[in-house]
């Protein structure tokens, strides 16, 4: 046995083969740069897959170079600026530049008619002028008449200053219905218990209604009765006649009817004074109803009577009517004087 090596056929194949660039040692793509796995490394480096390495994607901006974006989209014109310089372009002379926002065109002025202030000119001194205007100023149907009166006053009475406004002929004087006295003799006179005095002192009214408060609310009276009730109007009356329409009065409720003021008590008031009740009527008698009411008796006709009254037939309101002598329960005669 010899003591030459002996060679090894494999390493003769070895040693014949090519080396390659798979056998050399991988270099690394990033010397400073550390991978967690291999396909970071193929990925990186390109090796083992034929591929090409992906791109890197793009870094974002710094800071500054985002404010310097900021800046060039602040120097861009805003909207409203580029409408005003189309509009500049358009309609020079009516469109105004303006740096800062633009504001709304104002409306237009109402152009006002010119009727319209010539008619204010016209009305307003019309109408101060018919104000100032005296009321004798228009002519009436006896105007020269009326002028030539005027100036015949005014003539004679110059020195003294006097004004005689004269009247006009279909002026009338107003006639005031009075109640008529029936009486032809002083015994009538007496009977009816009426004088003239009575009524010389009190305004009239239609239908005979003198009564003084017709329109007073719901207090006592002077006569200390309640107004424009039925004891009111008849206490009214008996003064009337008696000569009395104003204060001091003759007959109040004090002395007339001091027990009670109702119309349902002034019978047994009379019988309390000894005054005379009958069933047969005289003029300016109580007429005494059963029902609360009392009325004073006008006028006779023969088996009728006429009376007036308030709070009767109307509400609080004066009426006369005729009605039987037999439906009214007694007749008060008048209080001796």
């Amino acid at each position: 046995m010899s003591d030459e090596p002996t060679s090894d056929p494999m390493d003769a194949l070895f040693a014949s083969r090519e080396v390659t660039p798979f056998d050399q040692p991988v270099a690394s793509a990033t010397p400073a740069q550390n991978f967690s796995s291999r396909r970071e490394l193929r990925e990186a480096t390109g090796t083992g897959t034929g591929k090409r390495p992906r791109a890197q994607k793009p870094v974002r901006p710094s800071q500054e170079a985002a404010r310097e974006a900021r800046a060039s989209r602040a120097q861009r014109s805003s909207r409203a600026e580029r409408q005003v310089k189309r509009d500049l372009a358009v309609r020079p002379t009516e469109v105004k530049k303006s740096t800062g926002p633009v504001a709304s065109a104002p409306r237009p002025a109402k152009k006002k008619h010119p009727l319209l202030g010539l008619l204010v000119v016209l009305a307003v001194p019309a109408f101060i002028v018919s104000a100032s205007l005296p009321a004798f100023a228009f002519a009436s149907p006896d105007a020269a008449q009326n002028a030539a009166m005027l100036k015949s006053a005014t003539s004679s009475n110059s020195g003294l200053g006097v004004q005689v406004v004269p009247l006009n002929a279909a002026a009338k004087v107003i006639e005031v219905q009075r109640d008529k006295i029936g009486a032809t003799s002083t015994a009538e006179l007496a009977a009816q218990r009426i004088t003239a005095a009575a009524f010389a002192t009190v305004a009239p009214r239609a239908a005979g209604d003198d009564y003084p408060w017709p329109t007073a609310g719901n207090t006592l009276s002077p006569l200390n009765y309640y107004y424009r009730q039925c004891v009111d109007f008849v206490a009214w009356r008996l003064n009337r006649d008696a000569g009395v329409t104003s204060a001091p009065w003759k007959y109040v409720w004090s002395n007339l009817t001091p027990n009670g003021g109702s119309a349902s008590e002034w019978k047994s008031a009379w019988e309390h004074h000894g005054w005379k009740t009958s069933s047969q009527p005289v003029i300016g008698a109580v007429a005494w109803f059963q029902g609360n009411h009392v009325a004073y008796v006008k006028s006779i006709s023969g088996s009728n009577v006429t009376i007036e009254e308030y709070n009767g037939m109307a509400s609080l309101a004066y009426a006369i009517r005729t009605i039987p002598s037999n439906t009214v329960a007694r007749f008060l005669y008048p209080p001796p004087r």
